[in-house]
């Protein structure tokens, strides 16, 4: 896929991207002994607790079915269905 993308480009800009990738990648220097990664003083890590999952209200939760039901209610108050 990179290799359709980057026939897309100017032969300027590959020259560049060959140019880059032609390069040593940079060594970083290595971490101190005992070096950690420090947390806030204030900030609590511990994940929060997470919501509790309902089930659903019913497994046959139509909402049409509940609209049909509404008009159809509607039609018969007013007296134009039987």
């Amino acid at each position: 896929m990179l290799d359709r993308l980057v026939t897309l480009l100017p032969p300027g800009a590959r020259e560049a991207l060959r140019t880059l990738a032609a390069r040593r990648p940079v060594r970083l220097p290595p971490r101190r002994p005992g070096a950690e990664a420090t947390i806030l003083p204030g900030l609590d890590a511990r994940p929060a607790p997470m919501a509790p999952l309902h089930p659903p209200a019913a497994i046959n939760d139509n909402p049409l079915q509940a609209l049909h039901d509404a008009v159809e209610r509607d039609l018969r108050a007013s007296g134009h269905l039987r």
